[in-house]
């Protein structure tokens, strides 16, 4: 299959496993509580997150079915002669797991674990590029700090 086509195929499976997550979250929503002292209540959050999960994997879905709809039919059947880099899959998903562990086992502050989380993703999936290490390192600390005072001062979610 040619590059192209693989990836507009592993676009439509990408939407379709994020889109079966956000089922995931609106019904583990439907089981909160409903609100009785704040205006949102604790099924906001879930259920805004679901649907925007739904709407980028729709957007991602629809860029990948253009995609196919645009090849000729002599470009499907070639093959493509992209590399496969294994060890930044690798480093994701152990970035990942380390995230999650210090937030939930080590209880390590939110702000400077997501930073780091999002320095070293962002690291690894640009070919380990130095520059990009420092790029999504800030990136990541305006958003965690972001989010940090949201789920804070708006939603009262407290972090310890």
């Amino acid at each position: 299959m040619q590059t192209t086509l693989k990836r507009a195929l592993g676009d439509l499976v990408l939407a379709g496993i994020v889109t079966a997550a956000a089922v995931v979250l609106f019904i583990g929503a439907r089981d909160l509580p409903p609100p009785r002292f704040e205006p949102l209540g604790s099924a906001a959050l879930p259920r805004i997150l679901g649907g925007l999960m739904i709407f980028f994997a729709a957007l991602i879905a629809l860029r990948a079915l253009w995609q196919i709809r645009q090849l000729r039919p002599a470009e499907a059947g070639e093959t493509g002669g992209g590399a496969a880099h294994p060890w930044r899959a690798v480093a994701t998903f152990g970035a990942l797991v380390a995230f999650v562990g210090a937030l939930n086992i080590a209880r390590a502050p939110f702000v400077p674990c997501a930073t780091v989380f999002l320095a070293v993703t962002g690291f690894a999936l640009s070919g380990w590029k130095l520059r990009a290490l420092v790029v999504y390192g800030g990136i990541g600390l305006v958003l965690s700090f972001g989010l940090s005072q949201v789920l804070t001062n708006f939603l009262y979610v407290t972090f310890r």
